[in-house]
This record gives C-alpha cells, structure tokens and sequence, in this order.
C-alpha cells in the first residue's frame, strides 16, 4: 500500500517538477517497486521476527539512499556512478534477503 502511494507521488514529482527528468523518475519508481517487493517479502516468508524487524529497517534506509542517489544521478546509463551505487545496494538488499531467509528457516528447524 505505502509502495504504491510512493510511486503516485513519485510519478506526480517527475510531471510536475522541470529539474526532475524521466530517466531519474523511472530509476525511482523501480527503486520504489524493487524495496516494496522486499519489504512485501520479509512479511509473506517464514522469518524470525528479529531478523524480519531488522531488515525492515534496513531496507528503508538503503532504499531512501537509492532514491537520494535516482535524484541526482547523470541522465545517461554509460559512466553512471550512482547508478552503479544503487545496482550495488539493490544487490546486496536481494543477497541479504535470501541468505537472512535460508537462515532463518534453518534456526527454526
């Protein structure tokens, strides 16, 4: 539901602000889309209630550091730093997820 409403105004910021491209909004709404699955994700799986509380917190924070790096980041996808950021930490998000879940369902057997 929050994913959803962050992707509105995700979408409303890129049509209504001129400083705000395209390609900077559509790196966001995938961004957007990307951290909502997961955070979907820790809730739908099996997880420990910790490691779930943990990586929820987590995931905000690295996700509003991917979205501040969308913001700024260049309009071209050759020599892009934040880009190569955020595919990092989408990366490491996707990593940390599956191997907190593998994990978790080992410790509850």
């Amino acid at each position: 539901m929050l994913g959803g409403l962050a992707l509105i105004v995700n979408v409303l910021f890129g049509l209504l602000l001129s400083g705000y491209s395209y390609f900077n909004m559509g790196v966001n709404c995938g961004v957007i889309a990307l951290n909502a699955a997961l955070l979907l994700g820790l809730y739908k799986f099996n997880m420990r209630d910790a490691l779930r509380i943990a990586l929820s917190f987590l995931f905000v924070i690295v996700g509003l550091i991917e979205m501040i790096l969308g913001c700024f980041m260049q309009q071209q996808l050759q020599d892009n730093a934040c880009l190569i950021a955020i595919l990092i930490l989408l990366f490491a998000e996707v990593s940390l997820f599956v191997i907190v879940n593998i994990l978790s369902n080992k410790i509850k057997k």
